[in-house]
């Protein structure tokens, strides 16, 4: 069952308080102003705590346009705010701000709603109709997945799954670097130095090696390279022979990778789809932006497309010798995603050191008829270990199943020492799930433009804003729903609530924001939002369990209460965890 998205509490308050705002200034006779496109524009958002619990500065934007007193404005748009079952009161706050606090009995609705809808509380129909192409992970074939793979990865599996729960049609597409010249130098060095048999025993490591050698020999004997160059546009020419050993080389990667995926845990692809697919397409796009006049002769008869006013430098479509690029391929990709799917925007999850190649891409595609879907490139920063550079060319890249082995081992060591009573499969079951959580949640929990230092301790500890920190805190509330349960309790649902309590009304609060929590994250492609409103839910949590016996509280009907805010905060976590793509044990 999907929640609808007017039910979010922003939403909800906005159209109130538009109301409002058009009835206020009924009374105000403004002559030729366009008073209705203002306040269609409102925007509510979330003050600092103790400044009520939504905020909108309406008032301020109106004074400004019309030359009038904010305060005097705000107080009228409160005068004006029709009887609804959400808004409790308002305060003018400074020159004009309006303050909102919602009814506790807004916030008890949606607690019930909470442990009603379980494991689908967080759903909507927000993006219903629309659909959204997500693309991440990008591999290049014949070489290991590596950490830096990590970030496109994991921060696209999580937008996935944020636009999923928000109702969008979604597809998710693994777009594998199965094309181009490299491929002219893997099949140079197979056919001098490569071996069949010790390739399909171990493909991507024997392909890796073969991969580094073409480097080093190159960088004695410059004709390897002009030799790789005429073998990949023999591969783009169908020669037969060049064609099946590229093929081989795909199958057998692919087979490597999608290993290390299943190990990664909950990355999915609706569609896996390699650069070779547009190979047949590119003359067609090439014809078309010569035709347009989009695509011009450059340096050597090349193909480029050029910017006004030195915006961007030329951008290369066609090389001199007709050999095809990244770009052209990623041209034919741009248009067919959008004539095929017809999807309002495409997201490329691509690290920060391509901005300026998308801009070119995104800028140029804008002057094809077909080019009016939103592009987005969803850039984020790299991923290091202090002292270590990663470069497949000279082999001393960081591997990405071993970094996730390490994770789980150390995780296995945590495990071991706090509940060492558990059997060996339940250690190790927890283990992974807790070194992989750890893994992912070190990327997702900051900002994705800032680089990321690896920091085992930071990652693992059992306090702090960490995977394990958020995992070992839901599976302390579902000890207590245990207990609770060998006790005898059954949480019902016929809550007296009273408005003194402190800190349930303050994790009510911070519950009922979850909802426009997930919405921020996917419209900013920022699944940290996600990551530090769960930290700061358990933390609110923490400090009511803290605070206010929940097993031990004075009475049946308080318990009853308590009890059910522990099990809505663990459906929260929990929903929200598995949207970053992370486990959540029910012990550990």
């Amino acid at each position: 069952m999907y929640l609808p998205d007017k039910h979010l509490a922003p939403i909800k308050i906005a159209a109130l308080m538009q109301k409002a705002a058009a009835k206020a200034f009924q009374k105000k006779n403004v002559e030729g102003k366009n008073v209705s496109a203002k306040i269609s524009d409102v925007r509510i958002q979330i003050p600092e705590e103790n400044f009520g619990d939504y905020s909108t500065n309406i008032a301020l934007i109106l004074g400004k346009e019309f030359g009038q007193n904010p305060r005097e404005i705000a107080s009228e748009i409160i005068k004006s705010i029709p009887e609804n079952d959400i808004i409790s009161k308002t305060e003018i706050a400074g020159p004009g701000f309006i303050n909102i606090f919602v009814k506790p009995s807004w916030l008890i609705s949606e607690l019930k709603r909470i442990l009603n809808q379980g494991e689908n509380y967080g759903k909507s129909d927000f993006g219903k109709g629309k659909k959204v192409i997500v693309e991440y992970s990008q591999p290049n074939i014949a070489k290991p997945l590596g950490v830096h793979h990590l970030l496109s990865t994991i921060i696209g599996q999580s937008l996935y799954n944020c636009y999923k729960t928000l109702g969008y049609h979604v597809l998710s597409i693994n777009y594998i670097g199965d094309w181009g010249t490299q491929f002219g130098k893997l099949i140079v060095a197979y056919k001098k130095w490569g071996d069949r048999s010790m390739v399909e025993k171990n493909p991507i490591d024997e392909f890796l090696k073969l991969y580094v050698r073409f480097h080093e020999e190159a960088e004695k004997d410059s004709a390897l390279e002009d030799e790789a160059r005429k073998t990949f546009l023999k591969l783009e020419q169908g020669d037969k022979e060049a064609l099946q050993l590229w093929q081989w080389c795909v199958e057998e990667s692919m087979k490597e990778v999608q290993k290390t995926y299943d190990f990664l845990s909950g990355i999915h692809f609706d569609l896996i789809q390699g650069e070779s697919f547009f190979r047949d397409k590119m003359d067609d796009i090439l014809d078309e932006g010569k035709k347009k006049k989009i695509f011009v002769r450059g340096e050597g008869g090349s193909l480029i497309v050029e910017f006004s006013e030195e915006k961007y430098p030329p951008f290369l479509v066609q090389k001199s010798d007709g050999a095809t690029l990244y770009s052209t391929r990623d041209f034919a990709a741009l248009k067919y995603r959008i004539q095929t799917y017809g999807p309002e925007k495409i997201l490329y999850v691509v690290d920060s050191a391509q901005s300026l190649y998308f801009q070119q891409l995104f800028e140029a595609a804008r002057r094809f008829e077909w080019g009016g879907a939103q592009a987005v490139h969803v850039a984020f920063g790299r991923m290091r270990f202090k002292d270590m550079k990663m470069s497949t060319r000279k082999g001393n890249i960081v591997r990405l199943d071993e970094v996730l082995m390490e994770g789980i081992e150390r995780a296995y060591a945590i495990v071991n020492e706090k509940n060492a009573d558990l059997n060996e499969d339940e250690k190790k079951a927890i283990a992974q799930k807790v070194g992989i959580g750890a893994v992912k949640y070190s990327i997702l929990s900051q900002n994705r433009m800032t680089d990321i230092v690896f920091d085992w301790d930071k990652m693992l500890a059992l306090e702090g804003n960490s995977a394990p920190y958020l995992q070992y805190t839901y599976a302390r509330y579902r000890s207590i729903l245990r207990k609770g349960k060998e006790a005898g309790i059954i949480i019902d649902h016929d809550f007296l609530f009273n408005e003194q309590w402190k800190y349930e009304l303050l994790l009510l609060r911070k519950m009922v924001i979850f909802l426009e929590t997930i919405n921020q994250a996917a419209a900013m492609y920022k699944p940290n939002l996600l990551a530090t409103y769960l930290y700061e839910l358990t933390q609110v949590c923490n400090s009511f369990y803290t605070n206010c016996p929940v097993l031990q509280a004075e009475n049946e009907s308080l318990r009853n209460f308590r009890l059910a805010l522990i099990e809505a905060t663990a459906t929260i976590l929990k929903n929200g965890l598995t949207l970053l793509g992370i486990e959540a044990p029910e012990q550990m």
